[in-house]
């Protein structure tokens, strides 16, 4: 039962992260507040800005910001005229109305692939020697 944990962080991990990536990566890529939260991302949190940044990449190179922009305004979509309105609050609007499964995503991707990498960096190594069978 041990040997499950560490691949499930990861792969819990690595599952969050590229919701997250598709998530902020429609945010930057919608027209209507892709620029005010692309501005405001770099002050308000790392994670975010890096998830934004990372995401809008991703997506202008695989050609899925048309879909993940629609996806991203399907999710929180009620909050970008509240957003347009006062561009200085737009991402704590934003973390107002985020579902509860992108709050945890967001938070959650990252911490469970440290947890996985802690884990695996602190599994019991064998050390074979040259007169061990």
């Amino acid at each position: 039962m041990k040997r499950i944990w560490i691949p499930l962080c990861i792969i819990l991990g690595l599952a969050m992260l590229a919701y997250d990536l598709y998530f902020w990566g429609g945010i930057a890529s919608s027209a209507e507040v892709g620029a005010i939260v692309r501005e405001h991302a770099t002050t308000f949190s790392f994670i975010a800005w890096a998830y934004v940044s990372a995401g809008q990449g991703i997506m202008d190179m695989l050609g899925w910001q048309t879909s993940a922009s629609e996806f991203a305004q399907g999710q929180v979509g009620e909050v970008f005229a509240a957003m347009q309105a006062n561009p200085l609050t737009a991402l704590d609007e934003l973390f107002k109305k985020l579902p509860t499964h992108t709050l945890v995503s967001y938070y959650g991707g990252p911490l469970m692939l440290l947890i996985g990498a802690f884990a695996q960096s602190q599994k019991p190594k064998s050390f074979k020697t040259f007169g061990s069978k």
